[in-house]
Order: C-alpha cells, then sequence, then structure tokens
C-alpha cells in the first residue's frame, strides 16, 4: 500500500501521462501502469470500561416508634390568701388613783380666858353742873371723883396655830378593757393539687437510612476507526508491455 502522498503523485502523473498520449494522439508504449483501487478502512479492537448501571439511593423510611407515659399535671395551682383576725381583748381589775396624796392645814383656835380689869371710865376733876338749892336752880362748879368701870376683857393663853397634816392617795380597783393582740392578717397558703394524665410520646422518632448502590462497570470491546477508507493506486503489470488504448 502507498501512501496517500505517493499514490496522488503517482496519479497525478498518470493523468499527465494520458494527456500526452491523448495529445500524441493514440497510442504509446507504456514504461509502468497503475490502476485506481479502493482501500477499506481499517478499524481495531478496544476495551474499554462501560457504565451499565448509574447506581443511585434509596431513602428508606423507618416510622416513629410511639408510646404511653403517665404524667404529673396541675390540677389547681397553689394559691395564696389573707385573712384578718380581729384584735383580741379581755377584761382586768387595775389599781387605780382615786385621789392623789395631799397636805392639808388645820387650825388649831388660840386658848383665850375672860379676866375682869377696873378701868378707868372718866378721870373726875372739875366741873360745871345744874343743882336746885333751896328751891332755886343754880349753876355751881363741883369737883368730881374718877369713875371707874369693872370691864371683861379675853385674853389669849395661846395663840392659834396652824398645823399641816399630810393625807395619803386613795386607792381603788376598776375593771377595764385591755387588748391582748392587735388585729392582723394572716397568710393562708392553699397547695397545688396534682393529678396524673396519660400522654403519648415519641419513644424514638421517625428516622430515614438511605441506601447507596454502586453504579455497575463492565469491559466491553468496539472497533475504532484507526485509518478511514480510502483510494490507492497500485501498479498493472499486465497491460504496459504492449500497446493498448489506454
Amino acid at each position: 500500500m502507498f501512501p496517500r502522498s505517493a499514490s496522488m503523485a503517482i496519479a497525478a502523473t498518470a493523468i499527465i501521462a494520458t494527456t500526452s498520449q491523448t495529445v500524441a494522439g493514440g497510442y504509446s508504449h507504456a514504461a509502468s501502469c497503475y490502476e485506481q483501487v479502493r482501500q477499506p478502512a481499517v478499524y481495531r479492537t478496544v476495551h474499554e470500561q462501560v457504565m451499565v448501571s448509574p447506581g443511585g439511593k434509596q431513602v428508606e423510611i423507618i416510622p416513629a416508634i410511639y408510646g404511653t407515659v403517665e404524667r404529673q399535671v396541675v390540677v389547681r395551682p397553689a394559691s395564696v390568701s389573707w385573712q384578718v383576725v380581729p384584735a383580741q381583748y379581755a377584761w382586768q381589775k387595775e389599781k387605780v388613783l382615786i385621789e392623789p396624796a395631799r397636805k392639808i392645814s388645820r387650825v388649831i383656835p388660840a386658848i383665850t380666858r375672860t379676866v375682869h380689869r377696873q378701868v378707868m371710865v372718866s378721870e373726875g376733876g372739875w366741873g360745871w353742873e345744874w343743882q336746885v338749892i333751896k328751891g332755886r336752880k343754880v349753876l355751881c362748879k363741883v369737883q368730881r371723883p374718877p369713875v371707874y368701870q369693872t370691864v371683861a376683857e379675853t385674853v389669849v393663853v395661846q395663840p392659834e396655830q396652824v398645823v399641816y397634816e399630810v393625807m395619803p392617795a386613795q386607792y381603788g380597783y376598776e375593771k377595764r378593757q385591755v387588748m391582748i393582740s392587735p388585729e392582723r392578717r394572716e397568710k393562708i397558703v392553699i397547695p397545688a393539687e396534682y393529678g396524673y394524665v396519660s400522654e403519648r410520646v415519641v419513644v424514638q422518632p421517625a428516622q430515614k437510612r438511605v441506601h447507596h448502590t454502586p453504579p455497575v462497570y463492565r469491559t466491553v470491546a468496539r472497533q475504532v476507526l484507526v485509518q478511514g477508507e480510502s483510494t490507492a493506486w497500485r501498479p498493472v503489470t499486465n497491460y504496459c508491455r504492449g500497446k493498448g488504448r489506454y
């Protein structure tokens, strides 16, 4: 097999030669002859990995698992209230002051007695008085004696005195109401009340499991084109020894 370039060169030479013969008008003795032949395509077998199955993944859903549990709940919450406790009273006897101690004064009267004594009422002396002498009223100068009179007189034997005396306080008892404890607010705590309820709970949540399938490959043989179909020139020996029309 000639290379493609050589074949083309020979073909060109043959064409030139033919043209020369035609121009010369006919037949000549050929030194060499060639015929055009078709060269089939050349293939070779190659082995390669091809994917039969691309593989993939499969998701498996595992459902949740449920159970029942008892749970304590508040039926009534705790509360606080306030209660007013009234004041507490009682009766008791108490010593009270009726009259405070005091100092009083007392008068001791004076001690007196009555004494009699002569007192001169008139000193006497000379004076004029009317007299009737021998039937005749005449004014006479006469001497008069002193005139005394007994009088009673109170004299103080012991003078009046003021003495002081302390009078003690006077006490008594009276019943009166007293407060034992004042009014107050009392805190009352009412505890919470609890109960139990059944409740559905998740024991195990739902899950997903992914299963992966790997791709599948296999080795296949295929023909690959090494050289395509071509046209070539090959020498022809039988026609080039005598004369003939080319």
